[in-house]
């Protein structure tokens, strides 16, 4: 069965309405469509969950007002209908709110509750306004789609059984449109879960994955580019995408899909296709187990570097007899930087780069800089007995692609293309798979880089 997920911008215009339900009209049945919220709402109701713990007032006008707005194009009747299940959401938002308010603080369970809320409300609006056009529709929300999940707020898991359940609930012989609600799910004690980042997109591969796909995603983006059109001027489209290609993008960058959504279709073997929502004319980006027909050249601007080096003579290492030792522990630096590993995946922190100089010397390890704070606090509460320093002002530029894999003399041409620009390159790192190569510059220069390799390789 094919599933197609479309983006908040799908449902918030009469013309995006219209195109939406022509989409569909196209596609053979049973067919599953699954949805964000309205763009926009999900920040909303991020605002109003800050106005609740201030415990000042929380006004729902805006969130009505966007609704309705889409339910005025329903005939009389089916906008009646639709607006008092419209209201039974708006109820329950309010009712949460309001507990929130009480406690000046927001449980996570809560917080997940009411950032559901604009899928759910989507999944409303466009049910009605499948059946007013005689598309016999169903909706599915959370465990009515079969999506189980871990419990994490704001950042839960599918579980593998939801695979049966999946199976169980959605028909392969129905002539439905089943209507799902993206991004969110249920926990084994009943509980509203969100999925976090990319979560409609995940929630749209993971059905795909087990109804058999493919997978298409409608965005009001072009496909996934060859870089970010507000740093290059000439991007292109990248019409084919090996699975690791898009995950090496995901994770430097350019994250067109969150990597978590690549997951479920790589397994199973499925297709994911990124289609341009507002134009016809771009061609879609396939994702698959197929050749990457173009280099992209990401950026990840704020980084922070981690040196970890030997420390000089400290009380530690001392031996037993109670004096230094003439020479170093072979591998002090490997075990410590072991263990300050270990303490960053505890805290969910994926590394960018890591390179390591010898056992006993020197290693490096580049991070996000809004990781830096929980990574000051790993290294503060596990001292690793040697000297560290953090540079912060960097940025993370990468050439991601297969397309440079074995090329002979490609990194010394990397260099000579950020030497001619006088751009300086504080350290570089190559993946194994030779699908990345990155850079780290100061985040002054990092756009000037992205467009200098961008020219080079790309255009």
């Amino acid at each position: 069965m094919k599933v197609m997920k479309f983006g908040g911008s799908c449902l918030q215009s009469r013309s995006g309405l219209e195109r939406m339900i022509e989409l569909i009209r196209e596609q053979p049945r049973p067919l599953t469509i699954v949805l964000s919220a309205l763009k926009g709402i999900t920040d909303h109701l991020l605002s109003l969950i800050d106005a609740a713990v201030a415990e000042q007032p929380v006004d729902l006008t805006l969130i009505r007002a966007r609704h309705a707005e889409v339910a005025e194009t329903l005939a009389e009747e089916a906008r009646a209908a639709t607006n008092t299940a419209l209201e039974e959401r708006f109820s329950e938002l309010e009712r949460v709110l309001g507990a929130i308010q009480a406690l000046a603080e927001v449980p996570p369970t809560a917080r997940d509750r009411v950032l559901s809320m604009g899928e759910r409300l989507s999944v409303i609006l466009a049910t009605a306004h499948l059946e007013q056009e005689g598309i016999p529709a169903e909706p599915r929300v959370a465990s009515e789609a079969g999506i189980l999940t871990t419990q994490e707020p704001g950042d839960a898991r599918i579980l593998d059984r939801s695979r049966a359940e999946v199976l169980a609930r959605f028909d392969s012989t129905a002539d439905l449109v089943y209507v799902v609600a993206g991004f969110v799910g249920t926990d084994s004690a009943g509980r509203i879960t969100t999925l976090g980042r990319g979560g409609s997109d995940t929630t749209a591969t993971f059905l795909a994955s087990v109804l058999g796909g493919p997978a298409l995603l409608w965005k009001d983006t072009p496909g996934i580019l060859t870089g970010d059109p507000r740093v290059v001027a000439a991007p292109k489209v990248i019409e084919s995408l090996h699975f690791l290609d898009a995950l090496e993008l995901a994770h430097y960058g350019l994250p067109a899909v969150a990597g978590k959504a690549l997951h479920p279709a790589r397994r199973a073997g499925i297709g994911i296709e990124i289609h341009c929502f507002l134009d016809d004319t771009v061609p879609p980006t396939l994702i698959g187990d197929v050749p990457t027909s173009h280099l992209a050249i990401s950026c990840v601007p704020e980084v922070a570097m981690i040196a970890l080096v030997e420390a000089g003579p400290v009380a530690s290492r001392l031996d037993t007899a109670g004096e230094e030792p003439a020479e170093p522990r072979p591998g002090q630096v490997l075990r410590a930087l072991s263990h300050f590993l270990e303490s960053l995946a505890q805290a969910e922190i994926a590394p960018l780069l890591l390179t390591e100089a010898s056992p006993s010397g020197e290693a490096s390890i580049v991070i996000r800089a809004s990781d830096r704070e929980a990574v000051e606090h790993a290294l503060a509460s596990q001292p690793l007995g040697l000297d560290t320093n953090i540079r912060n002002g960097l940025a993370a530029v990468s050439l991601i692609g297969s397309p440079m894999r074995g090329k002979v003399g490609f990194a010394a041409g990397v260099f000579a293309c950020l030497a001619n620009e006088g751009i300086n390159v504080y350290s570089i790192a190559q993946t194994a798979s030779e699908r990345n190569i990155s850079v780290l510059v100061d985040g002054s220069e990092a756009q000037r880089a992205v467009r200098a390799l961008h020219t080079r390789f790309v255009e």
